[in-house]
């Protein structure tokens, strides 16, 4: 008499392993295939296994699509109209990038930033992204913020709210004080998201920095930066590359020490030297500087750009007004593993800007955003133009991408798509609770 044969078995930690192979979409639908894998699927254990796999071989970027919108209001004598902008955010796949660079994009309420109460976005990290709101009244500015997952479609409510007042005690405006810049990170050491407001008080001479914890949602003064980071005291509704870069539990700042007049922008009467790396470590929440490549021996006619690149945090500036250099830092903090990575001309990546524009000059950032898995091909942007740069460094090749937007909103208001820009991502299951 012949027995059936036993079912297969397979060990709890091998169905961990092979779930955690998936993209959020299929994992969330395996919920309901049992008791066991519900309660896995949101384990803090499962959901780091997931992250890290993830991040390695789903590379994904938060397209950023900007819209202006008129609007109309109507009083008793008539109407009044107004632009406003608006922000989309849509996570996509670098593979598909690099495979067809010209493509459409259809926006809905999911991804629209104001359609959660927000103003601007902060960042992101293990793929949450941060967004900050704010209230103005005649007596203060009130700002509070979200964590959003748009894999999980998730939303936390309001959080870290604080407020600055519109006039001190002596009426002077608080504008005096400076405009306030926020980072997200992450702590690595306590499992714990972050979120940095600084800014540099112009009247105090020296930076502000705050720092709030979403574990306990309170802010706590910290110590003020050791140098002055570039753009800290800019404009407070405009974004900029030198704002904060996040990189393995630490915000890093290109920064300019020794410098008694604040002006991010005018470079010309600065030397070499006083360019560094301010690195606030999230864990200790205390800073360190870092030297920038000893080969950097000449200040550029634009500002200089840190940002992450190839796992690394990287370096780039313009070179004689005909190249553009950017050096990696192998070993995070260590001065002698910089490595230059790639000199490319700006005859190769089809760009000419004319440098003795002073506006230019002001305006211009030319900021590598990623690499292809396989290392060949480098996305980058810049500030002169809408679509990214696709530049294989191997083969000389340069594409521009040709990125079309429109919403899914049906309404009175007129939508045109204004621009898009990139920040880096890739999905996960964290919570955003």
């Amino acid at each position: 008499m012949c027995s059936s044969p036993a079912p297969p078995f397979l060990p709890d930690v091998l169905i961990a392993e092979i779930l955690s192979f998936l993209d959020v979409k299929s994992i969330m639908r395996l919920r309901c295939v049992c008791k066991f894998w519900n309660t896995l699927i949101f384990d803090s254990t499962f959901v780091n296994l997931h992250l890290n796999k993830s991040a390695k071989q789903n590379p994904h970027f938060l397209l950023i699509t900007s819209h202006s919108i008129t609007v109309t209001t109507e009083f008793q004598n008539g109407s009044y109209s107004f632009t406003e902008c608006e922000q989309g955010i849509i996570p996509y796949s670098v593979s598909s990038l690099l495979e067809n660079p010209s493509f459409a994009l259809s926006v809905d309420s999911h991804h629209l930033v104001q359609d959660k109460g927000c103003s601007y976005i902060v960042g992101s990290c293990n793929g949450l992204v941060c967004f900050a709101g704010e209230t103005v009244t005649m007596e203060y500015y009130e700002f509070w913020f979200r964590l959003w997952n748009p894999a999980t479609r998730t939303t936390s409510p309001r959080l870290g709210f604080f407020r600055l007042f519109r006039y001190g005690p002596d009426c002077t405006s608080s504008a005096d004080d400076g405009y306030y810049k926020f980072n997200f990170g992450y702590d690595n050491s306590t499992g714990t998201y972050k979120t940095v407001a600084s800014r540099y008080n112009r009247r105090q001479l020296r930076s502000n920095v705050r720092v709030l914890s979403f574990g306990d949602h309170v802010w706590r003064d910290i110590q003020s930066f050791p140098v002055d980071p570039m753009y800290l005291d800019y404009s407070a509704y405009e974004t900029c590359g030198n704002v904060g870069v996040y990189f393995k539990s630490t915000i890093n700042w290109l920064a300019i020490q020794n410098h008694f007049t604040y002006d991010s922008y005018n470079i010309k009467d600065i030397s070499v030297e006083q360019f560094v790396i301010v690195s606030l470590d999230l864990r200790t929440e205390a800073y360190n500087k870092y030297l920038l490549p000893c080969e950097f021996d000449e200040v550029p006619p634009v500002a200089p750009t840190i940002g992450v690149l190839g796992d690394c945090l990287c370096f780039s500036y313009c070179y004689k007004e005909t190249d553009f250099i950017i050096w990696q830092m192998n070993k995070f903090g260590v001065q002698d593993s910089w490595t230059q990575f790639l000199k490319i001309s700006y005859h190769n990546l089809q760009i000419d800007y004319d440098y003795s524009d002073e506006d230019m000059k002001y305006n211009f950032e030319l900021v590598p955003l990623f690499l292809s898995k396989d290392g060949d091909t480098l996305v980058l942007e810049s500030s002169q133009e809408h679509p990214e740069i696709l530049y294989n460094w191997r083969n000389g090749r340069v594409e521009r991408t040709k990125i079309t937007a429109t919403t899914t909103i049906t309404d009175d208001r007129a939508v045109h798509l204004v621009s898009c820009t990139a920040l880096d991502y890739f999905e996960s299951l964290v919570s955003v609770f």
